[in-house]
């Protein structure tokens, strides 16, 4: 892929892996397919947010149990361990149901899209990290989007029942799905891929 460095390559390379698992719901797995395709060509305009927040300190501690694996999880872990001067950072400060303290025990780091280490507008390819005991607020948004889980970790769609996908499990969030996650006692970690509306 000419223009584009070698490490945002690698990671789009093990990602789209993961997200083709069995363990992803069909709809996921269609989502992803349609990011990946729409990857293939690099696009960058040079953007990046790089404004850190708290949780961005908790970045190695929840990626060093896969960095040694060799695994796909490993390869991820390491792939963005290499990204991470690159990283494009943000964080959500709005929503119902948050716990308490989310604000500064979350944060979403981009690596494909707005901002992030290859920033574009037309996908995005990323992950969140939440500190243990840490409920994300509800939210919707317009875009179709896929997660895979590295870590246990809990979601919820319109306003159902909260249900853990398993390790390399995950979900599907059609447009406009209302959604949320939480940890439990250890930090969550999930990579997640989203299409915009433009081009869809």
């Amino acid at each position: 892929m000419n223009g584009r460095p070698e490490n945002v390559s690698a990671y789009i390379a093990i990602a789209e892996k993961l997200f083709s698992s069995e363990k992803l719901p069909d709809g996921g797995r269609r989502v992803a397919s349609r990011v990946f395709e729409r990857l293939r060509t690099p696009s960058d305009d040079g953007a990046r947010h790089d404004t850190r927040y708290p949780a961005c300190d908790s970045l190695d501690a929840a990626l060093a149990p896969f960095i040694g694996h060799d695994t796909l999880f490993g390869a991820a872990a390491r792939a963005i361990t290499a990204l991470e001067p690159d990283l494009g950072w943000s964080r959500r400060s709005s929503g119902v149901n948050g716990s308490d303290n989310y604000i500064d025990a979350h944060v979403h780091g981009m690596i494909c899209g707005p901002g992030g280490a290859e920033s574009r507008y037309d996908v995005q390819l990323g992950f969140s990290l939440m500190l243990p005991h840490t409920r994300y607020p509800d939210h919707s948004h317009p875009p179709e989007e896929a997660y895979v889980l590295f870590t246990p970790g809990e979601f919820r769609q319109n306003g159902g029942d909260w249900i853990d996908p398993g390790i390399g499990g995950g979900i599907h969030n059609v447009r406009g799905n209302p959604h949320a996650m939480r940890s439990g006692a250890t930090p969550f970690l999930a990579i997640w891929c989203l299409l915009t509306r433009d081009g869809d």
